[in-house]
């Protein structure tokens, strides 16, 4: 009779690792065959990227085509309404031609009327200055210097002058002051050249006030203040 003899087991090594299977993996394909997958695979990738690329491209393009449209758009609408003006300046080409023709002699009044000055305004201020003190104006004489020839001094650039009554030699003063304090209307230079009569009966007087080129304003010039 035979007998089976067990080898003993390592009392260190416990049955799970007795009857473990080792982990032992072998490529056992041909060459080709491995080389062929890694092929498709690269190839797989690569039509990848292609598509997105192209999807991409095509992205970009429909995008700058739109763009493009809107512009050739914009530009049709914009040429369009410069059309419509040129056509509405047509229609209105004589009131163009009006308005440019006032613009062009206003100009032209601006030049002729730079040395005017407002005389209505200018002898108005002269007789109501002298109402306070009951002066009352007989005569006035306005002159531009360049119109009587004489010679100023500073910025003066006319005269006028004045024939009045007044109660007495003090009136006549008063005045001459009121007209001083007007400087800032262009007066200036007060000057009494001849005051006859006596103060009971009344006084009639002679003076001349020169103008500054603060006087000078008009509709086509400077505004008046």
């Amino acid at each position: 009779m035979t007998t089976t003899a067990l080898m003993p087991l390592d009392p260190s090594v416990s049955p799970q690792h007795a009857n473990r299977i080792l982990p032992i993996r072998a490529n056992l394909l041909p060459q080709d065959i491995s080389d062929g997958r890694r092929a498709r695979r690269t190839r797989a990738v690569v039509i990848i990227a292609v598509v997105l690329v192209l999807g991409l491209l095509s992205g970009w393009y429909w995008h700058a085509t739109v763009q493009k449209q809107e512009a050739e758009d914009d530009f049709s609408f914009v040429t369009g309404q410069v059309s419509r003006v040129q056509d509405d300046q047509g229609a209105y080409k004589d009131l163009t031609t009006t308005k440019n023709s006032n613009t062009k002699m206003n100009g032209q009044l601006t030049k002729l009327m730079a040395d005017d000055l407002p005389w209505q305004t200018v002898l108005d201020l002269v007789r109501t200055t002298g109402t306070k003190y009951e002066v009352s104006i007989t005569q006035l004489t306005g002159q531009l210097a360049q119109d009587d020839g004489s010679a100023t001094t500073g910025d003066a650039v006319g005269s006028i002058s004045i024939n009045g009554k007044a109660p007495d030699k003090k009136a006549v003063a008063k005045y001459v002051l009121a007209l001083v304090d007007l400087e800032s209307k262009g007066f200036t230079d007060p000057f009494v050249s001849n005051v006859s009569g006596a103060d009971k009966d009344g006084v009639t007087f002679t003076m001349t006030v020169s103008l500054t080129k603060v006087a000078q304003c008009g509709k086509y010039t400077t505004k008046c203040k």
